[in-house]
């Protein structure tokens, strides 16, 4: 028998273009099906209650890890605990002694010479309170995390090597004999790319999904804000513990449960998204229809003393 390993080129070109595109396949189909297994287990876990969801809860069902990051810079902004120039750098103000959580993480990484909102989500100061929090809302059968192993990548990246080196040894054995490998080249090439893809891949974020329950939750929560604008004495007193301070008072409530764009403060908004605003003060100020401090409010209806405006462009007057 003369061909090359025993097989003809058409007959080489048909076997090795079949294993590509089971590699392939394997590739694109095999995450989605994990997934769904995953999915899955997760609705097989318990609903453990969660009555009195803290601020910061709510935020990472309604936005992921930015929106509680953005949360918790909202919080002490109004609290006066950050500042923020009017290029967008966010700076701590006094010590984090007295702050827990994902508050102390924020402010400890917000210290030196100022950070931009996107580098507090991307410091690795508050990753560690981020997983705690994510993973409290995964145990409360609220969230579902998907994440893609290194494993299955792994496999898949080593199936093309083979697959390419073998193409390669083929192409160069038939060059030798005479034979004509034109064909086989395409072939080669776009193996190496599909290496090349599959490889720089790298491993997939840690994407949570709010569960049905984790959605009603948040649904639940933007109700009752909503009644509580329009019905506030009815909701003066109902707070939710937990480090997230009151539910429906406060600029992090508002960004918890609308993002960051809505921040009560036009100006520290437009600083916080894009940092280009300027405007006048380090602060919070306070302006009609924000709120000023944990407990209280400056609305159309109100005033943080004596019948004036919130004042001083660094918090309420006191």
């Amino acid at each position: 028998m003369n061909e090359p390993w025993g097989l003809s080129g058409p007959q080489f070109l048909l076997v090795y273009g079949l294993a590509v595109a089971v590699v392939l396949v394997v590739q694109i189909v095999g995450p989605p099906i994990a997934r769904k297994r995953r999915q899955q287990a997760e609705q097989t876990r318990p609903v453990l209650p969660l009555a009195n969801p803290t601020v910061y809860q709510l935020a990472y069902l309604s936005g992921s890890a930015p929106r509680a990051v953005d949360t918790a810079i909202a919080a002490l902004l109004e609290r006066q605990e950050l500042r923020i120039s009017s290029r967008g750098k966010l700076s701590a103000v006094g010590t984090s002694a007295n702050l827990v959580g994902l508050e102390r993480a924020v402010h400890d990484a917000a210290r030196g010479s100022g950070r931009t909102t996107a580098e507090i989500r991307a410091s690795r100061q508050v990753q560690p309170e981020l997983d705690r929090l994510r993973d409290g809302l995964r145990d409360h059968g609220l969230l579902t995390v998907h994440v893609q192993s290194n494993g299955f990548r792994n496999c898949v990246t080593l199936a093309y090597l083979a697959l390419l080196l073998i193409g390669i040894v083929r192409a160069v054995n038939g060059a030798q004999m005479n034979r004509p490998v034109g064909i086989l080249i395409p072939l080669l090439v776009f193996t190496f790319i599909l290496t090349i893809i599959s490889f720089a891949s790298g491993r997939s974020p840690r994407a949570a999904v709010p569960t049905p329950a984790g959605n009603a939750l948040v649904t639940r929560a933007r109700q009752d804000a909503k009644a509580a604008q329009e019905r506030p004495e009815e909701f003066a007193a109902a707070g939710y513990g937990g480090g997230g301070g009151m539910l429906f008072a406060g600029a992090a409530s508002v960004v918890a449960l609308s993002g960051i764009a809505f921040y009560p403060d036009d100006d520290i908004s437009a600083a916080l998204l894009s940092g280009g605003s300027t405007f006048s003060g380090g602060g919070w100020t306070g302006s009609s229809g924000s709120s000023c401090s944990s407990g209280s409010s400056c609305s159309s209806g109100s005033s943080c003393g004596g019948g004036s405006s919130c004042g001083g462009g660094g918090g309420c007057g006191g």
